[in-house]
This record gives structure tokens, sequence and C-alpha cells, in this order.
């Protein structure tokens, strides 16, 4: 897709506002409360091996950020460096209002090799860069082994296909006990991120692959839609699932009321902290019957808006952050560089199907209107779970609304 001119302009400004000596010196970095301690330490770190800059750390809460930084974006009144999600990375570029940071990669030595390209693609548009990536995940299955003993499976055995993980669902489903979570409410990427790989994976999806047109409509994804909401329909995931985002899910898992869940690694250690006493099991994501799983390439980028008032100090901030130790040290999931993945606190064997899904993710459509057709999606997906509706009808609706939008 075409950036429009004012973004061309934006990657040619020269870095003149590095040198305003209000500015110099100083940097102002948006880093989500979850990580803001870690940044806090970055921070310091690079103050005392850069003893001239001043680095900022300002804690942002993540829900609403993703509007918080459009809107800051679209005033010019931004920070220096910001932290966002990979699937902002390209629509908030579209705006015109991030730096271009080919050149700053160019100059900083940055070896760019070294990233996941998967990653990295996240932030490009017309082979241009304007992120880069320091956190690369995705979901995987999170179970309790010793619900699976308790009715009677093998908790060393998780289900490979569709139809066996909605057997196993069953079999741990009694009274108010549910053998599967699945998300329908709170944040709309929460629903996205756990329903749309089954689309993906049955051959189906929101989008055609040039982006042109909905398939929402199209026998695979109702399969796969159908799949994902009937856990709901079939009284094999809890009433809440209208209200139940990933922090939902989180917590059912630890009060033993769900069995099964899909979340990230980033999860487990709450788990373990909030209840010792779970056998944690995890596993890689269930496919249909000869085809291959898939899962959505999550994690976060580091941007500099085109506004930024000290361009200069924060590519050197950018090119700190992004070294292996520290990018290491940051993140909550697994680094987005290669070389960073043999540290040591990657190991755990939990992690591994975490990073073997990795292989299989990819990320979500480069779309400049996603945001706006993932919560006619999201809408959809709850309209199916409130039950009643003409499955077969909503999706030819949305269908018909999301090419309305593309055109």
């Amino acid at each position: 897709m075409k950036l429009k001119t004012k973004l061309a302009l934006t990657a040619a400004v020269p870095f003149i506002l590095a040198q305003a000596p209000a500015f110099a010196g100083e940097i102002t970095w948006w880093a989500p409360e979850f990580g803001a301690d870690r940044a806090e330490t970055l921070a310091q770190k690079f103050e005392e091996q850069n003893p001239d800059i001043k680095v900022n750390v300002e804690r942002v809460v993540p829900s609403g950020l993703q509007n918080r930084v459009l809107v800051a974006l679209q005033s010019g009144n931004t920070p220096d460096l910001i932290d966002v999600a990979n699937g902002w990375t390209v629509p908030f570029a579209m705006t015109g209002q991030l730096l271009q940071l080919d050149d700053i990669v160019a100059e900083q030595g940055i070896d760019l090799d070294d990233f996941l390209p998967a990653a990295v693609n996240t932030a490009k548009v017309d082979g241009k860069l304007y992120g880069l990536p320091f956190r690369a995940e995705a979901h995987a299955m999170i179970y309790n082994k010793g619900m699976f003993e308790k009715a009677g499976l093998d908790p060393d055995k998780f289900p490979e296909t569709w139809s066996e993980l909605n057997e196993t669902a069953s079999a741990l489903t009694s009274g108010s006990q549910y053998g599967m979570g699945i998300a329908g409410g709170g944040e709309v990427s929460n629903t996205v991120f756990r329903s749309l790989p089954f689309l993906w994976m049955n051959g189906g999806g929101i989008l055609s692959e040039d982006l042109s047109s909905s398939i929402l409509d199209a026998p695979e994804s109702a399969e796969a839609l159908e799949f994902y909401t009937d856990f709901k329909a079939d009284g094999l995931a809890p009433p809440s699932t209208l209200e139940n985002d990933g922090t939902a899910l989180r917590r059912l898992f630890i009060a033993e009321t769900i069995a099964i869940y899909q979340s990230g690694q980033f999860d487990l250690a709450s788990i373990t902290q909030e209840n010792p006493d779970i056998d944690i099991g995890t596993a890689l994501i269930p496919h249909p019957e000869g085809k291959e799983r898939s899962a959505i390439l999550g994690g976060w980028n580091f941007v500099i808006p085109a506004a930024a008032k000290n361009k200069g100090d924060s590519a050197a901030f950018l090119n700190f952050l992004v070294q292996p130790e520290n990018m290491g040290f940051y993140t909550d999931t697994f680094p987005a560089r290669q070389s960073a993945m043999d540290m040591e606190r990657f190991q755990n064997p939990q992690f591994e199907p975490f990073r073997e899904m990795l292989q299989y993710a990819r990320p979500q459509p480069a779309a400049n209107n996603w945001v706006q057709i993932t919560q006619m999606y999201f809408d959809t997906v709850q309209e199916i779970l409130l039950g009643g509706a003409d499955v077969k009808e909503v999706l030819t609706d949305t269908t018909q609304q999301i090419d309305s939008l593309l055109q």
C-alpha cells in the first residue's frame, strides 16, 4: 500500500529539532505500566553511560493506549519514544506521523539481520521501516494437568486437532467447572488474537490476501468461527464468556473454573504466584484435521514520532534499547532478536510451545482501517456468542459492511 506524500516528507525531515537547546539532552519515553519498572532500570543504565542525556520514563496505562498515541501523533504533542503494539505500527505510519528509521538503523549500526523477519515486517510500509521490534510472541495453550488427571485424561497428552480439543473440553466440563475458556469481551484485541487464527488455519480469515475484500462469509471462515463460539453454545465455556478478556480468563484458570485457555507465556508467572498448587501444562494450539496450526504474531515495537523534539538522542537511546542484553531484559515474552533468545530467562521448558508457535505466527493484516474492521469483527463474534443469531446471515452482513469500508 502507498503512503501519503506527507509521509515521505516526514521521512526526509532532518534532525533539526534534535538540536534545539530547550530539548537537547532530554528524552521522554512512554512505557506501558507492565514494563515501566524495567524501563526505569534501563533509563538509569543509559544515563550512567551518557551523563549528558536525561531520560524521563512516563508510565502509561495499556488500556486505551492505542487511542492515546493516535491523539498525540495527530496533535503533534508527542514524547520522543513510544512502545506500541506491533499491530498498531502500520496504521500509525499511515498517518504520516512516525519517523522513518532506515537512516537511523544504518547510522547506529543496528543489525537488522539478527531480528526476527516477521517481527520487522510488522513495522514496514512500502519497504520502509517505521519501528523497531523488541518483543515477539505467539499464543499457545495453557492447561491444568491436575484437572486432566481427575477427568481420567493423560496430563502429558494435549489434544492435537480441533475434534480432540472439543472432546477433551467436554470431558473436563462438569457442574461449575468448564473445559475451555474463550475470550468474547474486554478489549477487541483479546478476542481477535484468540479467534482469528482459527479462521486462518481453516483457510479463511477476515480479509482476502490482497486486503481488497472481506472473506468473513466464506465457508472456511464460518466453520472456524462456529467452532470457536460453539464452546460457549455447547456449555463447555463459562456463561461469562461475553465479558471475558485475557485477564478474566487467567483469573478463571487460577480459580480452577476453567481447565484450558489460550494466552501468552506472560501469564505463567502470575498463575504460579497466585495458585502455586496448579500443575501447569503448556501446548501447541490444535489445528483442523489435515491442516496447519496458526497464530497471530504479537509483540511490541519502539517508534519515534515525527514530532519528537529530540530525535538525535532518541536515535542513540533506541540503539541502546535494542541491544540483545537490554532487549532480553525488557521484554515480557520473547525478544525480537535471535541472539537474545539464548539468554537463560528464555530457557524455561514451559516456554517451548510458545517459542514453537512463533514459526506458525503471522502479523495481523496491514490494512489502513484494520482498527474499524476488527471492531466490526468483534461485534459479530459477540452477536454469535449471544445465541439465537443466524450465523450465515450475520457473517454476510458484516462482510458487506467491511467491503463498504474498503471501497
